[in-house]
């Protein structure tokens, strides 16, 4: 069996691109797109890797769990029963790249395989695509070789703008969650899933829900909305914001058919991590006190009221 290494890199998330992979000992290949996403320069990977090592079976090894999970956990299988639309009704995201990815693991399952390895955590062959594909997105240009370059001789892994400013390195690419799920950054492109998610799940309306202001705040405060992902599927949140000096949680929400099964606690923690990794040493969540659930999963997590505190609110006229 050929073992293929993978990964994709972008600038801005959206911005400049760039995908690799690589065989130990063998072949490897880049590529680059002007403007793009992490996630579909992630399949855009393994894509062009499956397509070009088509002589036998083929383990692909991603540290993207998106990539990973729609094989593992066959997310493909209801993207085509549904015709290619997600729970919402939504078209799946990147479907053009997804589509013939499955068509071909469809025409052979037994000759493909795929295995998920944690990121940034000493692989070298996980370390090459990455620093392969961070160095497409720089250039814009693309390579390939009959064997690998040596790591020293290929580039930072992490070039500014890899992931979008401030994410998270440990979610840049998904991490796996409970029941399934990946916990990744929020795209642009979730804005409306995100907005059906907090109607479904009860979330008391603001002023701000709105797709407009989603996108600005992924825009403005890139990886500061985390979401639960399930088969490509927004179906939990949490935002985790550091002004540089209070650090605050806001918009916990669970599907509630998915509730009590973890997400929540590691959304908590995804977002507690992040908050570390920005200098925050204390954080606060906002909690609606009416709401039983919220307090006892706040105060079970470590979380107290601030004592002879309250929140004052005022909305602001449009600019």
């Amino acid at each position: 069996m050929t073992v293929v290494y993978t990964d994709g890199a972008c600038l801005g998330n959206p911005g400049p691109g760039g995908w690799a992979w690589a065989v130990p000992g063998g072949r490897w290949r880049s590529g680059a797109e002007r403007r793009t996403t992490n996630q579909r320069m992630e399949i855009s990977a393994a894509l062009d890797a499956v397509r070009t090592l088509d002589d036998g079976p083929l383990e692909v090894v991603s540290d993207s769990t998106y990539v990973v999970n729609c094989f593992r956990q066959q997310w493909w299988r209801k993207w085509v029963g549904n015709g290619w639309l997600n729970s919402a009704r939504q078209p799946v995201a990147n479907r053009d790249l997804w589509e013939p990815l499955v068509e071909l693991y469809r025409a052979d399952p037994r000759r493909l395989s795929f295995r998920w390895v944690k990121g940034h955590a000493a692989d070298p062959f996980n370390d090459l695509v990455d620093r392969l594909a961070v160095a497409a997105a720089n250039s814009q240009q693309g390579g390939a070789g009959d064997e690998p370059p040596p790591l020293s001789s290929v580039g930072p892994a992490d070039a500014p703008g890899r992931a979008a400013p401030d994410a998270p390195s440990h979610l840049s690419g998904g991490v796996p969650g409970p029941g399934g799920t990946t916990l990744r950054p929020a795209l642009a492109a979730d804005a409306e899933a995100i907005l059906q998610l907090w109607a479904a799940g009860g979330a008391r309306r603001s002023r701000t829900d709105d797709a407009r202001t989603v996108r600005a705040l992924i825009a403005r405060d890139p990886g500061a909305l985390v979401v639960a992902d399930a088969a490509g599927d927004v179906v939990g949140t949490l935002i985790a914001a550091f002004d540089g000096w209070r650090a605050s949680f806001y918009r916990l929400v669970v599907r509630p058919d998915l509730r009590r099964q973890g997400i929540a606690s590691a959304l908590v923690a995804a977002g507690e991590e992040r908050l570390r990794g920005l200098g925050a040493a204390r954080a606060g969540a906002v909690v609606v006190v009416e709401d039983e659930p919220a307090v006892a999963f706040w105060s079970a997590a470590g979380y107290a009221a601030a004592p002879g505190q309250a929140r004052y609110v005022r909305d602001l006229a449009p600019a």
